[in-house]
């Protein structure tokens, strides 16, 4: 079964923010962080079950090279993102919903 993504606004508002502040470091670099995270979408539309629970039902994925983790929810046919959250930050402002 393939799984569609179904990005919620504040979770598309950290990625744009993300690319900018990339983009703003080194040319490209927003592009690479964009591509890595497409990456990390092919594999939950496969498979989402593979990533670990953060707090039941919710899961949360990690990108390779990038200090980011994406939060997300499935339902149905749908992998729900709620969050593409940076590591760094103090877990506690990660949402769930």
């Amino acid at each position: 079964m393939s799984y569609n993504i179904d990005l919620r606004p504040l979770a598309a508002l950290e990625i744009f923010e993300a690319y900018d502040w990339y983009e703003a470091q080194k040319e490209g670099l927003g592009v690479e962080f964009l591509n890595e995270l497409e990456h990390l979408y092919s594999s939950l539309c496969q498979n989402p079950h593979t990533y670990s629970y953060y707090d039941k039902p919710v899961r949360e994925g990690r990108l390779d090279r990038f200090p980011y983790t994406v939060v997300y929810e499935i339902s149905d046919a749908s992998v729900i993102i709620y969050s593409v959250f940076m590591s760094r930050r103090d877990p506690a402002n990660k949402r769930s919903k």
